[in-house]
């Protein structure tokens, strides 16, 4: 069933769409809540949906979700967060797919993706949040891309071994990559993992775009040229990650894109567009991230009025259809093989 006032041709463009959502946190609500993936939940009461209850495996189907790039989060206070944290997320991770066999999929190509969506399962791959949890080593990067890892972010909320974030402890918008950053950056390319800047500093991230091999991901921000906030990145960012090929995804959290929901959420990807072109647009929602999200976007379900929010911004099918997975498919297929 469409959301009110999704029309028939939204609903329409919406269901032919493969979306992939470049950042969502159901690993953290497994892990603290125990939460039960095969379960359809209901919606979160509080206000903004606040903190988790976002979406689960029915919700995402529902939503038309056709892959979803799984967090893996380690904190970055406790040596116990380190690599073996990774691991265990990355089983996690697969042991859900091993759970779910009929909804769930471990891709890790963009051909894999399109033939898991085929066959009616959601594709899953993990994205790494901080390289803080490497403890400045590399060479557990190849076990873990074998075991699902497809993307890593440099950095989260704390200054670690290689950079320093946007905002958080020891933030820093001027300083570029540390040695052992520019390390990281090559060893990703030469692994084929990705390399995802959001969270990144400013300098850093320009740095990061000029020395990458290949694409470059955002993979859950919002555009400062719409709506400012410390977690946003400006037109120069925008640039640089579109020269290097790679996308840019819209996070919904409501304090990070503004007051108006889908809608406010359009405009950031129509920013983009209008700025460095529809090719790199893409979706990064950040559910369950322990967050606040508006009302027409916090369940996965809703996720219609979006697309409709696109439309009556003068989007056509093929730009939502390119947003929505198009293009990080291109990306993962030149990045990761």
């Amino acid at each position: 069933m469409s959301p009110p006032n999704v029309t028939s041709e939204a609903q329409s463009v919406h269901d032919a769409a493969l979306i992939v959502d470049l950042h969502c946190d159901l690993l953290l609500t497994r892990h603290f809540l125990r939460w039960d993936w095969r379960k359809r939940h209901r919606a979160n009461p509080l206000p903004g949906a606040a903190l988790f209850g976002h979406c689960d495996l029915p919700r995402l189907k529902e939503g038309n979700v056709g892959a979803v790039a799984f967090g893996v989060v380690t904190s970055p206070f406790r040596w116990n967060g380190g690599p073996a944290a990774i691991e265990r997320d990355l089983d996690a991770l697969a042991a859900e797919v091993a759970r779910s066999p009929d909804l769930l999929e471990s891709t890790g190509t963009a051909q894999a993706i399109r033939n898991a969506r085929t066959a009616g399962r959601i594709a899953a791959f993990a994205g790494l949040e901080g390289a803080h949890g490497l403890h400045g080593r590399l060479e557990h990067l190849p076990r873990f891309r074998e075991k699902g890892l497809r993307y890593v972010g440099l950095v989260h909320f704390t200054a670690n071994e290689a950079a320093r974030p946007m905002v958080g402890w020891r933030a820093s918008n001027t300083l570029g990559l540390t040695p052992f950053g520019c390390e990281l950056v090559d060893e990703l390319g030469r692994l084929r993992i990705l390399i995802d800047c959001a969270h990144l500093g400013k300098a850093a991230v320009l740095e990061t775009c000029k020395r990458a091999r290949g694409p470059v991901i955002v993979s859950h921000t919002g555009c400062t040229g719409v709506h400012w906030s410390p977690r946003g990145v400006d037109d120069d960012i925008l640039r640089a990650v579109a020269d290097t090929d790679g996308v840019v995804g819209i996070i919904f959290v409501t304090p990070f894109i503004g007051r108006g929901g889908a809608k406010t959420a359009a405009r950031h990807l129509d920013h983009i567009k209008r700025t460095v072109g529809v090719r790199h647009c893409a979706l990064g929602t950040d559910w369950e991230g322990f967050a606040v999200f508006p009302s027409d976007l916090d369940s996965a379900e809703k996720l219609p009025n979006l697309t409709q929010a696109l439309l009556e911004l003068g989007w056509s099918a093929d730009d939502v259809h390119a947003a929505y997975g198009g293009n990080f498919l291109r990306v993962i297929e030149r990045g990761c093989g």
